[in-house]
């Protein structure tokens, strides 16, 4: 037997007003379009690729891994251009494969395009039309996914994430092996839930979202049910059939319906709980200030790069400026702001950094290229760029202004620039989450803050125009709350 296998991950924000070029891959991120391309980078990382390429292997099947694509960081909507090249190497890549028995698919599931809102399901639908592919695929998705009526009708069976934040890539891919693997035919069914989840309140080792997940689990314990997948969907996308879901897949006709819609009810009951964990400035100063429990992590929600967020917001910077002398330790702080970057490599000590702007001064400690590759459990072993970058000091604050955004909170990223983060007060992180795996730290060191960018968690103040408008909390009483799709 023979599969083939593609990877193609990147994560739309709507709101992110930039669209995404090809270098949004190939500068920073990964593009593999070879079999020993895809061979090479799968074999030092944690990826679902590799997963899938040591179950299947380890089972005697012949495996033609044909392309890969990683974002460097999450943005707003792929050109037209980035995607019909995206899309095209992806399927000559399936194409130079053929004949395959099972084709598995690491798609993320909220790529958008200029022109596309679903990408994946149109490659999905590619697969079925142009390459006439008639046997099983088998689709990984990330737990962000926004399930579509074209995933479900092309893909045969379906499996995702369960970390957030993300630490089981390989899991995931071992899952989409042994579901390749299995002999018979499948039936899939999703229950759409009518709801936006704060990313900060999904995690998946504690509170409400684990509590769903567990559920899922004693789901798969019926006979006939082979993976449920809960998705609470990236929240920053104005685009149809927006919603959070989940799927089940099973053997032969054996979806229970009842018990999807069960699911799907309780985890749309639990809406009112939701918490974004959100804290004032004053409260984040006074913590500071104290010195405890270092170091901490100034979380920034809004300009999550991981949510697709530009990573331009300096609100930080401005709300420490004024206590810069005070704290009893460093604060490293980040922004994406090449005109900094360009001042401090011409030695200079004023800046204006970021959007909206703060004048400040400094003094330059570094300038280089910010490459680095992640150590921590998230992102583990992939390497990442910021492009060009300096490190500048206004007391204890040191902030590193670079090029690019950075997909992933990890303390590779201050290290790579001579920073040490783990002496730190504090370091600063464009994530919602990544930093728990990154940092290897719990809630009780962050302090999630809201401010300016693409990613804010009062989905009410976004301004969705489409039929999100109808999902809680924009309404809080959704015309459909769950609705079951077969």
């Amino acid at each position: 037997m023979k599969a083939a296998l593609a990877q193609f991950i990147f994560e739309t924000n709507t709101f992110s007003s930039a669209d995404a070029e090809i270098e949004v891959f190939k500068d920073g991120g990964v593009w593999c379009n070879t079999e020993r391309d895809v061979r090479e980078w799968a074999a030092g990382t944690n990826s679902q690729m590799q997963g899938s390429l040591e179950v299947l292997e380890a089972a005697g099947w012949e495996t033609a891994p044909g392309f890969v694509a990683v974002c460097r960081s999450p943005a707003g909507r792929l050109s037209v251009d980035c995607f019909r090249e995206t899309r095209d190497a992806l399927l000559a890549g399936l194409q130079a494969a053929a004949p395959f028995d099972v084709l598995i698919l690491h798609l993320h599931g909220a790529a958008c395009a200029v022109g596309e809102d679903d990408t994946e399901g149109h490659i999905l639908e590619k697969v079925r039309t142009e390459l006439g592919f008639k046997g099983l695929v088998v689709l990984s998705l990330d737990l962000h996914a926004n399930f579509t009526r074209r995933m479900l009708e092309h893909a045969g069976a379906v499996t995702a994430y369960r970390t957030f934040p993300h630490m089981d890539f390989s899991e995931t891919g071992e899952r989409a092996a042994r579901l390749a693997l299995r002999n018979g035919p499948c039936t899939r069914a999703a229950a759409k839930i009518a709801a936006l989840v704060p990313p900060t309140d999904s995690t998946h080792f504690e509170g409400h979202f684990a509590d769903i997940l567990a559920k899922a689990r004693e789901l798969e314990r019926l006979e006939a049910v082979l993976d449920v997948c809960v998705l609470p969907v990236q929240p920053w996308m104005d685009i149809d059939e927006m919603g959070s879901t989940v799927v089940v897949t099973a053997s032969g006709d054996g979806v229970p319906l009842e018990e999807l819609e069960t699911l799907a009810n309780e985890w749309f009951d639990q809406r009112h709980d939701w918490d974004s964990r959100l804290k004032e400035w004053p409260t984040i100063i006074e913590t500071l200030k104290r010195g405890e429990n270092r170091p901490r992590v100034l979380v920034d929600a809004a300009d999550g790069t991981s949510g697709g967020s530009p990573g331009t917001s300096a609100e930080a910077l401005r709300q420490l400026l004024p206590f810069k002398d005070d704290l009893p330790g460093k604060v490293l702080l980040w922004v994406v702001c090449p005109a900094t970057v360009d001042a401090a490599g011409k030695g200079a000590t004023r800046f204006v950094t970021g959007d909206p702007l703060v004048e400040w001064k400094g003094k330059v400690l570094w300038t280089g290229q910010g490459n680095y590759r992640a150590r921590g459990k998230a992102y583990t072993g992939l390497s990442f760029s910021t492009g060009e970058a300096a490190v500048i000091e206004s007391g204890q604050l040191q902030l590193v202004a670079c090029t690019h955004p950075a997909l992933t909170p990890d303390p590779a990223f201050y290290e790579c620039v001579g920073l040490r983060p783990d002496e730190a007060l504090a370091v600063h992180a464009k994530s919602m989450t990544g930093w728990m795996a990154g940092f290897e730290m719990d809630w009780d060191r962050g302090l999630p803050f809201d401010g300016p960018g693409a990613c804010s968690l009062n989905f009410a103040r976004l301004p969705f125009k489409g039929s999100a408008k109808d999902l809680f909390p924009m309404n809080p009483a959704p015309t459909h709350p769950v609705e079951i799709w077969t």
